[in-house]
């Protein structure tokens, strides 16, 4: 039996193998002790999982969300991913977004993947309180569902 990691776990592993969990983790504190409650709008931090269409592999997901700094329009989405034993590392997906009156928000957006592993697409909606989206890439299909943190008492 061969042991074959799914297309968006490979392409995970890929992308965060170089990345340190040191920063993630401050980064994702910082986010959750700074986070208004209730939150006013999308932006900030997220927790939850995702999960295969094709073979229901699945993992656990966090997010940021915050204006790009340098991209009027557009949103970072950094993310930190895992799979089995592949537990972490951060990528970040710029998208543009216009946040709606209500807070909420609509993803729609695709990045090329490092290394010839094709392209990743996201569509989905964040609310003040939930954050649903689907993704596609070379192979894979699925879904990502979060919620808000905890608060950090």
């Amino acid at each position: 039996m061969t042991f074959r990691l799914p297309p968006l776990a490979a392409a995970l592993a890929f992308i965060l193998s170089s990345c340190g969990t040191g920063s993630y983790s401050r980064g994702f504190k910082t986010a959750t002790d700074a986070m208004v409650r209730p939150p006013a709008t999308a932006e900030g931090p997220w927790q939850g999982s995702w999960k295969s269409a094709v073979n229901g592999h699945h993992g656990p997901l966090w997010c940021i969300v915050r204006p790009a700094p340098d991209r009027p329009g557009h949103y970072d989405f950094r993310y930190r991913a895992g799979w089995g034993i592949l537990r972490f590392g951060d990528y970040t997906h710029t998208m543009p977004a216009r946040p709606a009156s209500d807070g909420s928000m609509k993803l729609s957006g695709r990045m090329s993947l490092p290394g010839g592993l094709g392209t990743y697409r996201v569509e989905g909606r964040l609310t003040r309180d939930t954050f649903e989206a689907g993704y596609r890439s070379t192979g894979d299909h699925g879904t990502m569902s979060l919620r808000r943190p905890a608060s950090r008492q």
